[in-house]
C-alpha cells in the first residue's frame, strides 16, 4: 500500500512538472508574438515615415524649381526692403512679362516710389535698392534735375535691369549716367513690356496713376551706398 502510494505521489509531481513546463512554454511563444509585433508595427511606422519625408522634399525641389525667386535682405532699413518686395510683386502681378526680364537680368535696381515736382525747373529724386543675382548687394539713392512745367506732383516706381556684371560694376562704381535722350519703358496694364538694353542697361517706369505722358531718364543721377 505504501508503494502505491509513493508511486502516486511520483506521477502527480511529474504531473505538476509537465503542466509548468507547457505553461512556460506558452508564455514564451506569446512573449515572441508580441515582440514580433511590436518590431513589425515599428518598421511599419519607419517606412511610413520614410515615405513621407520623401514626398516633402520632392515638393520642396519642386517649389524651388519653379518660378522667379529673390531674396529681399536689408537690415539698414526695413521698412525701403518692405517697399521694394511690394514693388516687385505688384509689376510682376500686373505685368506678367516681366518676371523672364527679372530672371535674365543679372542685376536690377527697383526704386518703389520716385517723387517728380516742380515749376519750370523742378526735380526728382527717390532711393531703392540694388540687387545681383538676386540678392541685395546695397541702396541707392535717384536725383534728377527736370526742366518745363510739371503738371502738379507726379509719383513712379522704376526698374533698371543690368545685362552683366560689367553694367552692374559700371552702376555701383559710380560711372553710370544715362545718355541726354535715354528713356524708360512705360509699362502700360495688358501690354508687354518691350525692352531694349543701351549699353548693357534697360528700364521701366510705371506711374501711380496709370500711364505716364514721358519717361525721360537723361539727367537721372545716382548714388550707390554698398553699407548693408
Amino acid at each position: 500500500m505504501k508503494i502505491l502510494k509513493g508511486l502516486f505521489a511520483i506521477l502527480l509531481f511529474c504531473a505538476l512538472i509537465i503542466s509548468c513546463k507547457d505553461s512556460k512554454k506558452e508564455e514564451q511563444s506569446e512573449a515572441v508574438s508580441e515582440s514580433v509585433e511590436e518590431i513589425s508595427e515599428v518598421q511599419a511606422e519607419e517606412v511610413v515615415q520614410e515615405e513621407v519625408e520623401e514626398v516633402e522634399v520632392e515638393e520642396v525641389e519642386i517649389v524651388e524649381d519653379t518660378g522667379f525667386s529673390y531674396t529681399v535682405n536689408y537690415p539698414k532699413d526695413g521698412e525701403l526692403a518692405a517697399e521694394v518686395d511690394a514693388t516687385i510683386r505688384k509689376l510682376i502681378s500686373d505685368h506678367p512679362s516681366l518676371e523672364s526680364e527679372f530672371e535674365k537680368a543679372h542685376g536690377y535696381a527697383v526704386f518703389p516710389q520716385i517723387t517728380k515736382a516742380g515749376l519750370g525747373v523742378g526735380g526728382a529724386g527717390g532711393k531703392g535698392l540694388v540687387f545681383e543675382n538676386d540678392q541685395v548687394i546695397g541702396g541707392t539713392k535717384l536725383m534728377q534735375a527736370t526742366l518745363g512745367l510739371q503738371a502738379g506732383a507726379q509719383q513712379y516706381s522704376q526698374v533698371m535691369f543690368f545685362e552683366n556684371k560689367a553694367a552692374l560694376d559700371n552702376f555701383t562704381n559710380g560711372k553710370f549716367k544715362f545718355s541726354s535722350e535715354a528713356s524708360a519703358v512705360a509699362l502700360k496694364s495688358g501690354v508687354s513690356a518691350n525692352m531694349v538694353y543701351n549699353d548693357g542697361i534697360a528700364a521701366v517706369v510705371e506711374s501711380e496713376k496709370g500711364a505716364m505722358a514721358e519717361a525721360s531718364l537723361g539727367t537721372q543721377k545716382f548714388k550707390f551706398d554698398g553699407d548693408m
